[in-house]
């Protein structure tokens, strides 16, 4: 895109609901949150209109200046139509029109993206995949998705625009049962979800650990920040479970490596928030896992944007899609 266009971010999740306003080069204007824990969508979609177009007032703007806004959503949902069809944190919200919804409202227009692809734009367009044709986005998070670049382009896939479910790629076949239904899923062995669950089960019955002392006893604040913290401290069982998981890190980034040839993988939250303590194991488990040669041309970085990536998620969703529209055969180059 030649000029600064202003757009619109919309980044629905699980527990909050945010609004950003910026341009292409990467400025954040404005933002705006909600909590978004048992809500209703006909109560939701007229607010989030109306506070995106006070927001676009309050920067002396028209809605006509907005070039297009995005829609940063979970799956399963039908992203050709903008449709969220049973986000699994949003109990209340089936099968909602969204992007039409915000279409109309605000005579706009807009595009509609997985949450994880459009993390994977932000950091693409704005973060620590800047000037890279071919780069992977993990979330790392509570569950594990992914986005693609490849080529200069993001991956969606067929029919089910569902590429980049990487949490869901089997590590382990028969083994520990994901929350997808299926069994093995890499996201069983390293999502912080299923990490958690798996120290609750563990360690039942056993208050004198380190990890439930951490807790406090109570073991639903048994999650990935106390086995961290156990790790820190040297703890035998902590040690053999970070170990673990760095393991299976390592064979679905290896995997990857091998399948895509990227110039970085780029994680998120857990990676960047814990650092080398988390990452340095998956290097030293990677030779195991993929060939010497695109090992030594991928780099492995934590999130470049951080707590601010949802701030830009819908953002670069809505740029992507500008330039999607205007170079149907490739990147704008001088993006």
């Amino acid at each position: 895109m030649q000029k600064d266009s202003v757009l619109l971010g919309f980044d629905v999740g699980g527990t909050k609901l945010g609004i950003g306003l910026g341009t292409s080069s990467g400025r954040i204007l404005s933002g705006w949150r909600m909590p978004n824990v048992n809500t209703r969508p006909e109560e939701v979609l007229p607010r989030i209109a109306a506070e995106a177009e006070r927001m676009v007032k309050e920067q002396k703007l028209e809605m006509s200046d907005v070039a297009a806004f995005g829609i940063s959503a979970p799956f399963p949902a039908d992203a050709r139509r903008g449709i969220m069809l049973e986000p699994p944190n949003n109990p209340l919200w089936r099968n909602v029109p969204i992007l039409e919804y915000l279409s109309d409202a605000l005579r706009i227009p807009g595009t509609f993206e997985n949450d994880a692809n459009s993390a994977a734009l932000a950091e693409w367009y704005f973060g620590a995949g800047r000037g890279c044709e071919n780069m992977i986005y993990l979330t790392m998070s509570t569950g594990i998705g992914g986005g693609i670049i490849s080529s200069g382009r993001l991956v969606r896939g067929g029919a089910a625009l569902s590429a980049g479910e990487v949490g869901h790629i089997c590590v382990q076949v028969g083994g520990r049962k994901c929350s997808c239904g299926q069994e093995g899923c890499y996201e069983a062995y390293a999502g912080g979800r299923a990490v958690a669950l798996r120290m609750r089960e563990e360690l039942s019955g056993k208050p004198e650990s380190l990890i439930m002392r951490l807790a406090g006893g109570d073991p639903e604040k048994v999650d990935m920040i106390v086995l961290e913290k156990a790790v820190r401290a040297g703890d035998p069982y902590a040690l053999a479970l970070w170990d673990e998981i760095a393991l299976r890190n390592a064979q679905a980034m290896g995997t990857l490596i091998n399948l895509l040839n990227p110039e970085k993988i780029i994680l998120g939250t857990m990676a960047w928030a814990i650092g080398e303590l988390y990452t340095d194991p998956i290097r030293k488990y990677l030779p195991r896992f993929c060939w010497k040669e695109p090992r030594e041309a991928c780099d492995i970085v934590g999130s470049g944007l951080r707590r601010e990536i949802s701030s830009f998620a819908g953002i670069a969703a809505a740029l992507n899609y500008l330039n999607e529209r205007e170079n149907p055969s490739g990147r704008d180059e001088n993006v």
